[in-house]
């Protein structure tokens, strides 16, 4: 522990020094490095937002090699070193071994944590040296960029096509290197207490899904013993709550409403005058209308909506191609904080003012086709409900 509290104090320091670099870099006019020393201080405390938002803790030793890895080519420009002999390789040979050490402890942990993912040893160190070449390519458009950009083309960042050349040599002896030796490593054990390290954090987000998942189960029994749960929409509901990997937080079959309200948008003051899971008739709509009194009156369709947690990416793209497919052509990715909500919302949507204080300025006429419009959208809803249900067979 006290180790490791060392290297975390050292991390620190050195996130501190890149951010002290770009405020010099600023006061000197160096556009490009004051660019750059943000930039890297923002990469390296990456770490940092991901704890503090996800509650997802990395482990020390990458967050130290991810924060050197930066410091080493934002110090060779701020500083000057890359006119030192071999700086400029010597930096590019240590941030490429990093890359691939940390393409390498995520392909291990894809590899004992996902069913989906294995390699052996000699894929694992092909792949590895791939990468890493791949990344050093990108550094290299990057520093290209960065001089088309912040010097109009004069070369700071790419000296020369040897310059280049010979920093895709460094990339690649490092890429080579890890990828030989770090794949020898994990046939000997040799990266376990990181492992463990991901595999207790990736522990915690499930556990957090999981007691949600159980909180959000129990509401819904207890709203279904008081029969406060939509009941068209309750074949949906049970069949999503019954996979592992979702729960439902809220949900609606979609309706027909008539209301009144202060003025639009004022949600807490809204008065139903009616509200119907099913088509309506012209007499029901008449007589919701007959109970207004004081505000805008209003006629709504709303489209079915259901809002589901799930646990991965991969689920919300599968849940989302199923619902476009089942006809919810509105769904979407409704929050990242903290969670993964998916939104499965219909098309359907009437919003139709229809008086003001208690007094209609429609005819009956209007009201009628107004009525039948919503009730082949309730026929549509209806369909798009049960292929809905049908679909989700193809999340088992």
């Amino acid at each position: 522990m006290e180790k490791e509290k060392k290297w975390i104090i050292v991390s620190r320091i050195l996130e501190i020094i890149l951010f002290t670099m770009g405020i010099w870099s600023l006061y000197k006019s160096d556009w490009l490095w004051a660019f750059a020393c943000f930039f890297g201080f923002l990469l390296a405390i990456s770490p940092i937002i991901l704890k503090r938002n996800l509650k997802f803790s990395v482990h020390w030793l990458i967050e130290f090699l991810l924060v050197f890895a930066i410091s080493l080519h934002i110090w060779g420009g701020v500083l000057k070193l890359y006119s030192l002999p071999f700086y400029d390789k010597i930096a590019h040979f240590l941030a490429s071994a990093i890359v691939a050490f940390f393409a390498l402890i995520v392909i291990y942990i894809l590899d004992v944590f996902s069913p989906r993912i294995h390699m052996d040893i000699i894929t694992l160190a092909f792949f590895i040296t791939i990468f890493t070449i791949a990344m050093g390519a990108i550094w290299e458009i990057a520093e290209f960029a960065t001089d088309q950009i912040f010097s109009n083309g004069k070369p700071l960042a790419q000296i020369s096509l040897q310059n280049t050349m010979w920093d895709l040599i460094a990339d690649s002896i490092a890429g080579i290197l890890v990828g030989i030796f770090g794949a020898i490593g994990i046939r000997k054990g040799e990266f376990k207490e990181i492992l463990i390290h991901f595999g207790k954090e990736a522990k915690k987000l499930n556990t957090r899904f999981i007691n949600a998942r159980n909180k959000a189960i129990e509401s819904l029994i207890r709203a279904i013993e008081k029969e406060k749960v939509d009941k068209k929409a309750l074949p949906i509901v049970r069949k999503l709550n019954k996979l592992a990997d979702f729960f439902t937080t809220s949900s609606c079959s979609g309706r027909i409403v008539i209301f009144e309200t202060p003025s639009f948008g004022k949600k807490r003051k809204i008065r139903f005058l009616g509200k119907w899971h099913r088509k309506v008739n012209i007499e029901e709509v008449k007589k919701a209308i007959e109970k207004a009194k004081r505000g805008e009156i209003w006629f709504l369709v709303q489209s079915p909506i259901f809002h589901v947690s799930t646990i991965s990416m991969g689920n919300v793209k599968k849940l989302l191609t199923i619902a476009n497919q089942s006809g919810f052509k509105y769904s979407s990715i409704k929050s990242f904080n903290g969670k993964i909500v998916v939104e499965i919302l219909g098309t359907e949507r009437i919003d139709a003012p229809l008086g003001l204080d208690g007094k209609v300025y429609v005819n009956e006429e209007y009201l009628k086709i107004l009525t039948d419009i919503a009730n082949k959208m309730v026929e549509r809803m209806d369909k798009n409900l049960k292929r809905l249900e049908k679909n989700l067979d193809m999340l088992q």
